[in-house]
């Protein structure tokens, strides 16, 4: 299984090779957020350097979001027009289930969170692989307390994604007697450089679906989640209110 997994939800994009679940290329992108020119570009260095056309390819893999809209979009049309053009599969991952599979330590409680704007994270939880609460958007602090109102208290809870920093600095401005400083001992922060998405995990992932017997869709058949609507869609609900 050659499984060609890529990421254009976030500022950076991350492309890599797979051949039967061990991974033997990832090129990564600068933070630039110029992924239409240097999606394509990526794939392509990647299949030259390893010897490969794309109908080498038997599974396309990718995050679905949420994210950047523009990034998503960008990703899913390129993934979703080789599978087609070439007649294979697709598999597609939450960038919040990517990102917590990015921890090593099966122990820990992972929140992935990805930057939503006006003070909000798309979130989630997870232990050991599995989801524990609906991924969306929340407020930095409705998150918080839920967490440390309905998790054990001597659980240790690892932040990773872009949206870690805004976690710190939010935790920062709060007053010392503020109940979350008081449970902050329990918030560990990844690696910066854990806060990138990863195509190598979207690979290892899709093969490990793969090996599970999962049944991939066709190109026409994946969808992006975006979390939230649009602005733009947002702003013509809000004209059509007036």
């Amino acid at each position: 299984m050659i499984i060609l997994a890529s990421d254009t939800s976030g500022k950076s994009i991350s492309v890599a090779l797979s051949k039967e679940g061990t991974v033997v290329e990832e090129i990564s992108g600068q933070d630039t957020m110029q992924h239409a020119s240097s999606l394509l570009p990526a794939i392509n260095q990647i299949l030259q350097n390893n010897d490969l056309s794309i109908a080498d390819i038997d599974l396309f893999a990718t995050t679905t979001g949420p994210g950047s809209f523009t990034g998503i979009r960008i990703g899913l049309s390129a993934v979703m027009g080789l599978a087609y053009g070439t007649g294979k599969r697709v598999y597609g991952v939450s960038s919040l289930a990517t990102l917590a599979a990015a921890i090593a330590d099966a122990a820990l409680l992972v929140a992935p969170v990805v930057d939503a704007r006006g003070g909000r994270v798309y979130s989630g939880l997870y232990l050991k692989g599995e989801s524990l609460i609906e991924e969306r958007p929340r407020e930095i602090s409705a998150f918080l307390e839920t967490l440390v109102d309905k998790f054990p208290q001597d659980e240790k809870i690892v932040f990773v994604g872009d949206g870690s920093p805004l976690i710190q600095e939010y935790l920062d401005e709060q007053e010392q007697e503020h109940p979350l400083n008081v449970a902050e001992e329990r918030f560990v922060f990844a690696e910066p450089e854990k806060n990138n998405i990863s195509a190598a995990e979207i690979a290892l992932l899709a093969q490990a679906a793969y090996l599970r017997g999962e049944s991939f869709p066709a190109a026409h058949e994946l969808e992006a989640n975006y979390g939230i609507e649009s602005s733009a869609k947002r702003n013509l609900k809000k004209k059509g209110d007036k």
